[in-house]
């Protein structure tokens, strides 16, 4: 008897110590995957977040000048509203020393991270020599946006991820549950798992960064965020429909998704303004997609996406701005977004009038300088947006919706 159950508990010992070698390394796998998209999320959130703030607030003409006359107090109340705009600061003060040679610097000083930002003149030709400014962030904050169940902040033992942010796994690598999962069913689960987390780093739609992104960019200006989502799939639907595959397909949601980024840096007065924009105002929303192609060079993820959303407001015969470009000298996913974008913003909710009907919305852009051909297709294929089921890969949280009650709806 003991002879024939030497055998069958050798080889369970043996299937038990495989099975659990396998699921070790397997965790150790996730884990590490994790913590590299945590990890990158991390770092462009925070570079988009500086970034953002330093275009917005530190190359301005008007703040250098009353910095240069030392008069902190006034530049204090010009930047008062950055907190408002910027939920994940927690505060920005003006310090006396040498400022930084880049646009900003980043350092950890415990639980906080210290944003350093010279002050420059709008064009960048002066800055200011013996003053700086500091913005302060709670990493705490900032990684329960980014990873709020899988990493925690632990300043003792923690793996260094950007700018030195201490991270350990919220859990340890085997609790009960684990335990009981070394079967040699788990040999399976561990191929699907490998297979599902080894997708995950093709792409950056896949991870929790562009989620991010676009969590601040809607914190920051609620109407242009949900706008570019509902735009991101409207081009989606058209792309589709003008043949466009895989990271084509994938570039143009991203392209579209972001194409309005640029507004971080143009007044909130002048985007939520009700009434007509003076020549002035124009002259500085006209900016924003420069802004846009600005933040995205700086990534290198996004950086082929910069000449797309630079063009999204050019017009077939010239009259578009910032280039001016005409026909086919504007790229075609460019003429996709602005068509997208027209009619978007025709038949959804603006602070400065309330939404046309969809089908008011085509006779408008007929008349437009856009491509009629994308503008054709769109108006003959309207219909199906009810039925149009976007791929797994786009943002689970975009808020259009078509309802069933024939063409008189548009994008809530």
């Amino acid at each position: 008897m003991k002879r024939k159950l030497f055998v069958p508990i050798v080889i369970t010992l043996i299937t038990i110590l495989v099975v659990g070698m396998l699921f070790w390394g397997l965790h150790s796998y996730v884990t590490d995957q994790n913590f590299h998209t945590t990890d990158y999320a991390l770092r462009n959130v925070i570079d988009l977040q500086a970034s953002a703030i330093y275009n917005g607030y530190f190359a301005w003409t008007s703040l250098y000048d009353t910095v240069l006359q030392g008069d902190l107090a006034k530049a204090a109340t010009l930047v008062e509203d950055v907190k408002e705009n910027f939920p994940l600061i927690d505060s920005l003060e003006f310090e006396r020393g040498l400022p930084p040679e880049g646009r900003f610097a980043i350092t950890l000083d415990g639980e906080l991270l210290r944003i350093e930002y010279p002050i420059w003149n709008d064009n960048g030709t002066a800055r200011v020599p013996d003053t700086f400014a500091v913005a302060v962030i709670q990493v705490r904050r900032l990684l329960e946006i980014v990873s709020p169940h899988e990493f925690k902040l632990d300043i003792a033992h923690g793996r260094r991820a950007s700018y030195g942010i201490p991270l350990s796994p919220s859990l340890p690598f085997f609790n009960l549950w684990n335990i009981s999962g070394i079967v040699l069913v788990s040999i399976l689960i561990a191929w699907l798992i490998l297979q599902r987390y080894a997708r995950r780093k093709d792409f950056f739609l896949d991870t929790r960064g562009l989620e991010s992104i676009i969590y601040l960019f809607e914190q920051t200006e609620k109407f242009s965020a949900s706008h570019s989502r509902n735009v991101a799939i409207f081009a989606l639907f058209l792309g589709k429909k003008l043949g466009f595959r895989g990271r084509r397909l994938r570039n143009l949601y991203v392209a579209a998704l972001l194409h309005d980024i640029g507004k971080i840096g143009v007044p909130t007065s002048i985007i939520t303004k009700t009434g007509k924009l003076d020549a002035k105002e124009y002259a500085q929303m006209k900016q924003h997609p420069v802004i846009s192609a600005r933040i995205l060079r700086g990534f290198k993820e996004f950086e082929h996406l910069s000449n797309i959303v630079l063009h999204h407001h050019e017009r077939e015969d010239g009259s578009g701005y910032p280039d001016g470009l005409r026909g086919k000298d504007i790229p075609l996913e460019s003429k996709i977004i602005a068509v997208v974008d027209v009619f978007e913003a025709l038949v959804g909710e603006r602070p400065y009038r309330n939404p046309i009907h969809p089908m008011y919305a085509f006779e408008k852009m007929r008349q437009m300088p856009l491509d009629q051909r994308i503008v054709g297709i769109l108006i003959d294929h309207y219909e199906e947006l009810r039925t149009f089921r976007s791929p797994r890969w786009v943002l689970s949280y975009s808020p259009w919706v078509i309802a069933a009650q024939g063409p008189s709806v548009w994008i809530q």
